[in-house]
């Protein structure tokens, strides 16, 4: 195999998506820094007509995800190519709860302030007023005089909450759009490359092995998810854990034409750790080629995760244990009821309320590589030099919230850190 133009770098970074982008974007403020960051995907921006908030192109045979295959039957869809799964993702960007971050090794403050740095790079708002779709609309009218009202901080709590999302004009920006915008001289892009080994010199780290050839390299940070960077790490570590949230979908048919500008924009936190999500319309609305199956409430238990496995030959995310299938139930309960009700009665064809029989993921696989365990601070890993983890694999504990703005936040911190 010829040896590549980029076969020497200070640092390697492995997966361009959410992670990749921010940690690319910190370690190559320093000009005289070599930065090579790789995927697997293209390394062409995406196209306009991908980024609508209207559109998840993530439908069979897509070019921008990677389907991950699942011992029971449950595959997971990744973003694949320059940004990853914030180019082909709902937009949301919800933080977790602040007690979520108790785990992680950095004051809530250094947090928050990551947050916020995250937060303004990406161009997070809240849905506004004029944007929100029919069904959400109706979510809110019924859950505004019954759930608690949140207080308005930057953290979410229990109670009703408009969705914060990464968008602008009805487009998601995407973390190339926040972090990769601006060349720099020591950074290279660099698309199509497959990596799939580390190349290891007795405890440390000196490259990977790629599609292209080897790349050496003092430092190799994985970033590449929670699924990608363990099976990278497996061979050095053995089986690793791995967490998802469990959901239950409850359907209904529509009435009328509804409206619906982005897959999810508000959603309610219970005190038991649910977060009823409010999709806008039928799936099939947003991703091509998908059939009809009724516009969907989402019932997810975001307290506990399930408890899985990553292995060189199979990824299993688990199953909910009694307590979350209990918690699950009486989400499904209250569900019910909001369907039933006066807020309701003009978008729910009568006898068309149904639950999905099959226990659905949320998309949120985690904690791989977990931070205070295999990792620190600096997403070190344990027993070996000159390799770090900046993604999802590192997240130490459930999140209430979807993971995407944590990731960003995680990578950001990891990255000042090394």
């Amino acid at each position: 195999m010829a040896t590549p133009a980029f076969a020497t770098a200070d640092v390697v970074i492995v997966g361009a998506g959410s992670a990749g982008c921010v940690v690319a974007e910190r370690l190559s403020r320093d000009p005289a820094r070599r930065v090579v960051l790789l995927d697997a995907g293209t390394a062409a921006p995406a196209p306009a007509s991908q980024t609508r908030l209207t559109r998840l192109p993530i439908e069979p045979g897509a070019l921008r995800v990677h389907r991950y295959p699942e011992a029971r039957g449950r595959d997971v869809v990744r973003g694949r190519g320059l940004g990853g799964s914030s180019v082909v993702n709902g937009g949301y960007f919800l933080r977790g709860h602040r007690d979520d971050y108790a785990a992680w090794p950095w004051p809530i403050e250094q947090i928050a302030a990551q947050f916020d740095a995250v937060e303004q790079t990406m161009s997070v708002s809240a849905f506004a007023d004029d944007e929100v779709g029919t069904v959400a609309t109706a979510f809110e009218r019924y859950w505004r005089d019954r759930a608690a009202e949140p207080a308005q901080l930057p953290f979410p709590a229990v109670g009703l909450h408009r969705i914060r999302s990464n968008h602008r004009d009805g487009r998601r920006i995407t973390a190339v759009d926040g972090f990769l915008k601006n060349p720099r001289p020591g950074r290279t892009v660099l698309g199509d490359i497959e990596v799939f080994g580390l190349a290891v010199a007795g405890s440390r780290i000196t490259g990977v092995e790629t599609s292209a050839g080897r790349v050496d390299a003092g430092t190799v940070i994985l970033a590449a998810g929670a699924l990608g960077s363990g099976a990278l790490a497996v061979p050095l570590l053995g089986e690793l854990p791995i967490h998802e949230h469990a959901e239950r979908l409850v359907r209904f048919t529509p009435r009328c034409r509804v409206a619906a500008p982005a897959l999810l924009q508000t959603v309610l936190h219970t005190a038991d750790g649910l977060e009823l999500r409010c999709y806008g319309d039928d799936f099939a609305a947003f991703i091509a080629g998908v059939p009809r199956t009724g516009i969907a409430i989402g019932v997810a238990d975001m307290g506990v995760g399930t408890q899985g496995s990553l292995t060189a030959d199979a990824l299993d995310l688990g199953e909910p244990d009694a307590g979350s299938l209990r918690r699950m139930d009486a989400g499904v309960d209250l569900v019910r009821e909001m369907l039933d009700s006066e807020e309701f009665a003009d978008l729910v064809e009568p006898g068309s309320v149904r639950v999905d029989d099959a226990i659905g993921m949320s998309s949120h696989a985690w904690g791989s590589l977990p931070l205070g365990g295999v990792v620190d601070a600096a997403g070190a890993v344990d027993g070996f030099t000159g390799l770090h983890v900046a993604d999802g694999s590192v997240l130490p504990a459930p999140l209430r919230s979807g993971p995407h703005a944590s990731v960003m936040a995680v990578a950001g911190l990891v990255a000042a850190s090394i």
